[in-house]
């Protein structure tokens, strides 16, 4: 879900799981031809930053959960890393085609794909707790959840007190789009993100399907925490900032000196108030409370 081009519909219905795998299942065997590192550049340089986040984050010889895996490149890559990873995905061709990446690649026995929804991720192990020193969700997974409670609290049973969540979602406020659009006089698609449930396209090779989403801030995440056993924010930043959304990778690849220029103040600002809560993308780095913290006896 990383082309925010045309069509964006105002008030639409909320996002309907099947629909929305379907949606991901029809563009699976070509997304990495549209989205992989050769494809396009600038999400390629998002994701080295949302994995360097993810390195520094939980250590070799964790055990995480993924949300919504796509084709796998981050678990893939984790594993390589000496971690263990359960990788969920709406979409069953998405999570077939991640284990397949994986058992190529070498990590099949560090990588496990399933089917699953994420507001169904306590299905993975019914009444189980603390299964996970930590979890992922990249580049939007959760912009297509009809509901985040139910995930978050999934989450705060499955993660071990002290772990982490980090996720990146597409965000509500992203200053380039809006400059961009208005600069070429489409003042509707410069606030599209604004509005509620709306239609985003989704590219493969050749092909562009839409799935249902709504744009998200910090604040959408954290409002949907359990109070007493969620998550505290550790880390909020902008992925990118300075640097335009994957959709105009041609873009970049025509300015890309100036572009390269700008990541100094890129890397100097995103972390930064106002504008870490601003992007294309933001990631937030969340910490599970403790016993301590919660006061909870154990």
């Amino acid at each position: 879900m990383t082309r925010g081009t045309q069509n964006a519909v105002a008030g639409e219905r909320r996002p309907d799981h099947a629909a929305t795998a379907q949606a991901f299942d029809a563009i699976a065997p070509s997304y990495d031809a549209a989205y992989g590192p050769e494809a396009n550049e600038v999400m390629a340089w998002m994701r080295r930053e949302s994995l360097a986040v993810l390195e520094r984050t939980f250590p070799a010889g964790s055990r995480l959960l993924e949300i919504g895996c796509g084709t796998g490149e981050e678990a893939i890559a984790l594993a390589r890393g000496g971690r263990d990873v359960v990788a969920t995905d709406i979409s069953p061709a998405m999570a077939r085609l991640a284990l397949t990446k994986a058992r190529a690649s070498g990590q099949g026995d560090r990588v496990t794909a399933v089917a699953l929804p994420a507001r169904c991720l306590d299905a993975l192990c019914p009444g189980a707790d603390a299964l996970f020193d930590g979890a992922y969700a990249s580049f939007g997974s959760l912009n297509c959840e009809p509901e985040l409670e139910p995930v978050m609290g999934a989450l705060a049973r499955l993660v071990r007190p002290g772990g982490a969540f980090v996720c990146s979602v597409m965000a509500r406020c992203c200053p380039f789009e809006i400059a961009w659009y208005l600069a070429h006089a489409r003042p509707q698609q410069a606030f599209r993100r604004f509005r509620g449930w709306q239609q985003a396209p989704v590219a493969g090779e050749g092909m562009e399907v839409s799935v249902v989403v709504r744009y998200l801030g910090a604040g959408d995440i954290l409002a949907a925490c359990p109070d007493r056993t969620g998550f505290s924010l550790e880390k909020l930043m902008s992925l990118p900032l300075l640097q335009p959304p994957p959709y105009l990778d041609a873009l970049f690849r025509r300015r890309r000196t100036l572009f390269r220029r700008l990541e100094p103040w890129e890397r100097r600002l995103r972390e930064r108030r106002p504008w870490r809560g601003w992007g294309d993308h933001i990631l937030l780095v969340l910490r599970r409370r403790t016993a301590e913290q919660t006061g909870v006896l154990t």
